[in-house]
């Protein structure tokens, strides 16, 4: 939202009344024109530090003609900033910069639905100098990146990266911002097996990667154990640690130990292009049957698995998380636990929502978790009431996040802990 232009009611005055009103106006119109942020609004508090530091650069850049010089106002400013780092924070307002070549640069990431044309940054003027402001939850974080004449690359100001389903983003923190505990091995926990075994679907008319976890305590035992089935088991492996979430909480006696099967939507590990989630995720009955009647007996005939359903979960992000709960909706003699992680519910126009109403029972435990930032939030609350409405047993989380890797790593531990926590 734009500031609104000053109201001065001018009166009959001394005539030096008058000009000193008129200098006013004018100092105060140049400070909106030269507002960093959307449409003209400040870039942060009155008071902060990083809009004193922008503020300073703007009154100097203002009064300095050379063009050489403008840019060493602005080498002196970004000198100044590197040890705070950026982009620039002030409690609930971020402002991303960017010095270099390009006429057009943007944001795009979590806080704008990764839309450039929602996130484009202003030149100040002389120089090659860009920025733009939003106001971001301060417990939240974001990954983004910079779009500068239509290439996209990380931050060059931002050491802070993390791997997102593409590769790597730059990440925002914000003040309070809490991050998920590292998973470090520690004395007396030992790490569990991973199998990698291939899935042949008659019904599925293909083959699967499917990664089976056991615990490090498993050979030394006879006990039939709990299963979790994972969709895009792959990026769960790759990209939470939750391998070694699993050794942690099962080491530590945290949670009982479970058997996870993997199972991957590509054909082909190594080619995203092989990937037939969009198909197999999409509410397909097919696949459900292919996972009950084909890959349970499969994993049930080579390792101890629970083949009741209130030791039976299955889990899954996005339009795994849709799946996941249209399984446990469908089949609940098998699955008698559910995750959902940012949960595609606005999948044909919410017909899942619509269908909790109707389910013949409900998933003995449920779980749903969302970001707030353009995440699944309105579609998840829904779910959420509709579930809610049915007497479900239900677990629900939101987090100032977004649709990424990171946000839903540091939730495994909640969703172990709520299927088989021993505290």
């Amino acid at each position: 939202m734009s500031s609104p232009s000053p109201h001065l009611s001018v009166r009959r005055e001394h005539p030096f009344q008058v000009s000193i009103l008129l200098v006013c106006l004018t100092f105060l119109l140049c400070i909106f024109i030269l507002s960093p942020g959307q449409g003209g609004t400040t870039p942060a508090g009155t008071d902060t530090p990083g809009a004193r530091q922008l503020y300073s650069l703007f009154a100097r850049v203002q009064g300095i003609s050379d063009s050489l010089e403008r840019r060493k106002a602005v080498a002196d400013f970004l000198r100044a900033t590197t040890p705070t780092g950026c982009p620039l924070i002030d409690d609930s307002t971020v402002t991303f910069v960017y010095e270099g070549p390009g006429t057009s640069v943007a944001v795009a990431g979590d806080m704008n639905d990764w839309n450039p044309s929602t996130g484009e940054m202003k030149r100040l003027q002389g120089t090659r100098f860009f920025y733009r402001t939003f106001s971001i939850d301060p417990a939240g974080r974001s990954e983004y990146k910079l779009v500068v004449d239509a290439s996209w690359i990380l931050d060059p100001r931002n050491p802070r990266t993390v791997m997102g389903g593409l590769g790597l983003n730059s990440e925002l923190r914000m003040p309070a911002y809490v991050p998920p505990p590292s998973v470090v091995p520690a004395p007396g926990i030992f790490p569990g097996r991973i199998d990698t075994l291939l899935f042949r679907s008659v019904l599925l008319a293909c083959a699967h990667p499917a990664m089976v976890y056991t615990p490090a305590s498993y050979a030394a035992s006879a006990d039939t154990l709990p299963v979790l089935f994972v969709m895009d088991g792959g990026e769960y492996l790759a990209l939470t640690e939750m391998r070694g979430t699993l050794d942690y909480l099962i080491g530590a006696k945290r949670i009982t130990p479970v058997v996870v099967v993997f199972l991957d939507p590509r054909t082909d590990i190594r080619s995203p292009e092989s990937s037939r989630r969009m198909a197999e995720y999409a509410l397909n009955d097919t696949f459900i049957q292919a996972v009950v009647s084909e890959l349970r007996p499969m994993i049930g005939s080579r390792y101890r698995i629970a083949m009741d359903a209130a030791r039976t979960a299955i889990m899954g992000v996005s339009m795994g998380g849709l799946i996941a709960t249209y399984a446990g909706l469908t089949r609940p003699d098998i699955f008698g636990l559910c995750a959902a992680q940012s949960p595609s519910y606005w999948w044909e126009k919410r017909r899942l929502v619509r269908f909790i109403a109707i389910a013949r029972t409900m998933p003995l435990k449920m779980y749903i978790d969302t970001g707030t930032l353009y995440d699944a939030q309105e579609e998840a609350r829904a779910a959420r009431d509709a579930f809610l409405a049915r007497h479900a047993a239900l677990h629900y989380e939101e987090h100032p996040e977004g649709h990424n890797w990171l946000n839903w790593r540091s939730r495994i531990p909640s969703i172990l802990s709520y299927f088989w926590g021993t505290q």
